[in-house]
């Protein structure tokens, strides 16, 4: 059912001999980075390889964005919040569980905001060469050839919770020249970013390899407003990575990338409206009553920019003596702590026309959160409780640990017929293990049990193609999978919960080629997302499930989510090649999504005749949205020296069917109708603009001006309260000298300080004698000011 601690440090011991490292993508073409690449991309065009083989970005039939070891550089692009700035219909969420920090990652596609912070229900995955990473996290960008966004379901060829999209980070293999590349840069906030790699043969022509590093500390941008000298957000990064390439025949080509790292965060840079900035009554308070902050938050309540900075040694004792997953003292300081490493080896064999590759992968990522109160100063409120702290005080520790193993193999026909045919299977094995704990007035007490969920998946893939005629090709796609869900509580009778669920998700495309460099595509596909449990439920007596059952279509195995998409496209070189134009619409069914609903019950006959009520959170697949929206990517090169690029995204989330315990509490109305999903804005985009000129063979100076565009977003589905639109301008200014870069560069250049996130929370409101009740506020994640800074980097 699990795999043994001892094959886990196993793997990874034999993983570690493959650390090497992060050096600097360098510019070259997709064909000459991958061995095994055929040349199907026009000149100047993207090889992508989003449906398990080499295709030019303007011929594969669905809809991706495809950022280049070029762009990425540009843009000095570090995370995948950057990332998101310059893709369509992609957003990072990095508001999760009130934190704006670098622990859960929720990477939204086209809306459909996934609604748990937990590894084994995302809606869209993180692919790292083709593999799966639980957690979605990744040590930085520096090492990458391309990263790939595939939009709309993909679980025919990327499988498991790709149920909106995918994405893939495909690494740079070495190369057979010695070479390497030094990058630095040094930026407000003492923000200090240095990467480091070199790279060359160990036998010529047959073994290769590259070892690197990466260091990375800022001090953060916000100042602490009760604690002088103290900032928040401060990140530090060290990270040791490698890659080796072989290639025992011209047919055969081999490929292992590592990377182990360490994350030391200090508090995240968070604000939060609290109730002295209440402004409405969204209909849920008496009449007269104010409940909320209603309509558009501009800038942030500076006041609440704070955390309590004391990490008191009787608490944090007692946590440590306490459960935890790690052991004691894996974290010592305020803030957050990681060590992660992840490990693939790749194969690719070409038998003749015929090809086979195979693909296996470990990961595991280990981290915890140290937080105290957050919002305001109660170092002069007395505390209650019998654990003597000095004043109103709340210590917490938490956090997971996700571990997986991946094993995929496939074989293609030939390519060079009118029907050519892939068929493959996948194995993943993954631990998502977590526990909340704390310290209060009160002593230590558990705030969220451990629990452990286990998903071990099989998936049976294949793919048909059909040249029909020269122009009109037909693709059909599917997958059959067995999701076998085990999960486990550590609380009261320790129940254990065990369901596998079957799905089959299908695709089907029709292509027809235009023009010789433009094409035009229809496709419908489904997508599945991962089945959960009502775990409260099943622990429950027959007598309670009965009254649940009258209130709420509950069963103790919530079954998987779907998605109906249906996508029309078109792709092309325009203007004699100087235009490329990539544009998507689509329309979605999401059906059965997974919603919280809130019911009551008597917990014994005794309980009923005295009329006391317990409640209970259980889920529910009862609610339904409609996704509908155009996606659109524009490259123009007007002259050999500019270059412009360009895109625009809209997306509709209309809810149709829900239940919003946050509506309810806010509204009265826990069913809003007809609103948008929260936390994705219906409407984003982004322009840049490049100017280059080789005044020599040895110089060519560069100005590159970049403008992001974000609509409104959301804090709940009742749509009250939202982050106004804004834009923000990022700008570099440098030269390129033979083999070395230097920039001056000013990010977010007008100084926009609209919030980046935003989530309803309930806080505790302290009284002057300790005295503590729940009231509802928004918190936000501050955005990042105006940095500037200047990077130099050098090819050797």
């Amino acid at each position: 059912m699990r795999r043994s601690i001892m094959l886990s440090r196993a793997a990874l011991l034999v993983s570690s001999s493959l650390l090497f490292p992060l050096g600097t993508a360098q510019a070259q073409t997709a064909q000459a980075q991958t061995p095994q690449a055929e040349d199907t991309a026009p000149a100047g065009d993207i090889v992508v390889t989003a449906r398990k083989t080499n295709e030019s970005i303007t011929d594969v039939p669905i809809a991706i964005t495809a950022l280049t070891a070029d762009a990425l550089e540009a843009r000095d692009i570090k995370d995948m919040s950057d990332v998101a700035s310059f893709t369509p219909g992609l957003r990072n969420q990095n508001q999760s569980v009130g934190r704006n920090d670098r622990g859960y990652k929720q990477y939204i596609i086209r809306g459909v905001v996934p609604g748990s912070a937990s590894s084994s229900r995302q809606s869209v995955t993180l692919f790292v060469d083709g593999a799966p990473v639980p957690g979605g996290n990744f040590e930085g960008v520096s090492n990458i050839d391309r990263i790939e966004v595939v939009k709309g379901p993909q679980s025919a060829f990327f499988g498991r919770a790709t149920f909106a999209g995918a994405i893939n980070l495909v690494t740079r293999p070495p190369a057979y020249d010695w070479g390497g590349n030094l990058d630095v840069s040094y930026a407000s906030f003492d923000t200090r970013d240095i990467k480091a790699s070199v790279e060359g043969p160990i036998v010529n022509d047959v073994l290769a390899f590259r070892l690197g590093g990466h260091l990375y500390h800022t001090d953060g941008a916000y100042k602490d407003v009760n604690y002088p000298g103290v900032r928040l957000g401060e990140r530090d990064t060290k990270s040791i990575s490698g890659t080796l390439r072989f290639d025992p025949t011209p047919d055969l080509h081999f490929k292992a990338f590592g990377v182990y790292w360490e994350d030391d965060d200090g508090l995240p840079a968070n604000g939060r409206y609290n109730q002295s900035t209440w402004n409405c009554n969204g209909g849920a308070a008496p009449a007269g009553s104010l409940n909320y902050t209603c309509g558009k938050l501009t800038g942030y309540p500076k006041d609440t920019v704070t955390w309590i900075q004391d990490l008191n040694p009787t608490a944090y004792a007692a946590l440590q003596s306490g459960q935890a997953l790690f052991g004691r003292d894996f974290i010592d300081h305020l803030g957050l702590h990681r060590e992660a490493a992840q490990a693939r080896v790749s194969m690719d064999w070409d038998i003749g026309a015929w090809n086979v590759s195979a693909l296996g992968s470990y990961d595991v990522n280990k981290w915890n959160f140290l937080q105290t109160l957050f919002g305001y100063d109660t170092r002069d409120i007395p505390s209650i409780g019998a654990a003597n702290l000095p004043y109103a005080y709340n210590l917490i520790q938490g956090g997971p640990r996700d571990e997986s193993y991946y094993g995929e193999v496939r074989v293609s026909s030939p390519k060079n017929k009118p029907v050519w045919a892939t068929i493959g299977a996948n194995y993943l094995n993954q631990d998502y293990d977590v526990i909340t704990t704390s310290y209060t007035g009160a002593g230590y007490g558990v705030v969220t049990p451990r629990l452990l969920n286990n998903t071990e998946t099989i998936g049976i893939f294949g793919s048909v193609n059909w040249d029909i005629t020269d122009a009109l090709t037909f693709s059909g796609e599917a997958r059959y999978q067995w999701d076998r869900q085990y999960q486990k509580t550590f609380a009261g009778s320790n129940p254990t919960f065990e369901n596998t669920f079957r799905s089959f998700t299908p695709r089907a495309i029709l292509q027809y080629e235009v023009a010789p460099d433009s094409m035009v595509y229809g496709s419908f596909s489904v997508g599945n997302r991962p089945g959960e449990f009502n775990s409260s439920y099943f622990s429950q007596s027959a007598y309670v499930q009965a009254q649940i059952d009258e209130q709420a279509n509950v069963s103790g195995v919530v079954p998987e989510d779907k998605l109906y998409m249906y996508e029309v496209g078109y792709k092309g070189w325009l203007i004699d090649r100087k235009l490329r134009v990539m544009l998507s619409a689509y329309y979605g069914q999401w059906k059965d999504r997974h919603i919280p609903s809130t019911v009551l019950y008597y917990a014994s006959e005794a309980a009923r005749a005295s009329g006391v009520l317990s409640q209970m959170q259980v889920t529910a697949p009862s609610g339904k949205v409609d996704l509908s929206g155009v996606e659109l990517e524009v490259l123009y090169l007007p002259h050999p020296d500019w270059t412009v690029e360009g895109t625009f995204g809209y997306a509709r989330t209309d809810i149709k069917r829900t239940y919003s315990a946050d509506a309810l509490a806010i509204t009265g109305n826990a069913s809003p109708v007809g609103t948008q999903l929260p936390y994705y804005p219906e409407k984003s985009g982004s322009l840049g603009v490049t100017w280059e000129h080789a005044y020599t063979d040895h110089l060519s100076p560069f100005v590159r001006m970049d403008a992001i565009y974000t609509d409104r977003i959301y804090a709940t589905e009742a749509n009250l309260a939202y982050i106004p639109q804004n834009v923000k301008v990022n700008l570099r200014v440098g030269a390129k000298v033979d083999n070395i870069r230097l920039e001056a560069f000013a990010t977010n250049l007008f100084d926009n300080r609209t919030p980046s996130s935003l989530a309803r929370v309930a806080y505790n409101e302290y009284g002057a004698t300790g005295t503590t009740r729940s009231v509802s506020g928004i918190i936000v994640s501050l955005a990042d000011p105006r940095t500037v800074g200047v990077r130099a980097s050098i090819d050797f």
